[in-house]
């Protein structure tokens, strides 16, 4: 085979193989993955995400200059999977630890993002906490997660475990290496 066929097929390959740059059909883009800006009534959102049949709330606690939201933000969040298993699941809103915007928190008190921070103990970003019925807390995770770890965060409380008493550490731990993509393409979407 002559330099010039190898060269085109190595080109081809590439553009075949190379993923799919972020916002396409294939990768959405950060921002898609949040329901909506979350400045308005947590409780009734809580509410509607139950009433459509939804596990509860996802709250991803953030800052601006976080270097690892931002990267949570680009590699876990624009992943289709991840994507599509917590827009099926749950709503997912965004809090800036450090803004001052006023809102209703999932208990029904108008407090500032700043307030719902601290009150949740989400001092360390990026923080998610997944909230259901009345406003409790079913799950946490402090540090940016792989796709895996954020699936199986989700898969946590969509397999009932918080209620349980499943330690989440444990369980992510084993859900992460028993090829949990797999299982969340089969059985979950």
């Amino acid at each position: 085979m002559g330099r010039a066929t190898r060269l085109f097929l190595a080109l081809a390959a590439s553009l075949v193989l190379a993923p799919a740059p972020a916002g396409s059909a294939e990768h959405p883009e950060p921002a898609d993955f949040y329901n909506v800006v979350a400045f308005g009534d947590f409780q009734q959102n809580l509410v509607d995400a139950l009433a459509k049949g939804k596990e509860g709330i996802l709250v991803y606690f953030y800052q601006d200059e976080c270097p690892f939201c931002h990267k949570m933000e680009q590699e876990v969040f624009t992943q289709p999977i991840v994507h599509d298993f917590f827009h099926k699941y749950f709503d997912v809103y965004k809090v800036n630890i450090k803004g001052n915007k006023q809102f209703v928190d999932v208990d029904g008190d108008s407090l500032s993002q700043v307030q719902f921070a601290v009150q949740n103990r989400a001092r360390a970003t990026p923080t998610l906490i997944i909230y259901g019925k009345g406003g409790k807390e079913l799950a946490r995770f402090v540090t940016n997660p792989s796709p895996e770890e954020m699936l199986a965060l989700g898969k946590f409380v969509v397999d009932g475990e918080p209620a349980k008493g499943t330690d989440f550490f444990n369980y992510k731990r084993e859900a992460v290496g028993s090829g949990i993509r797999q299982e969340i393409r089969e059985d979950y979407l």
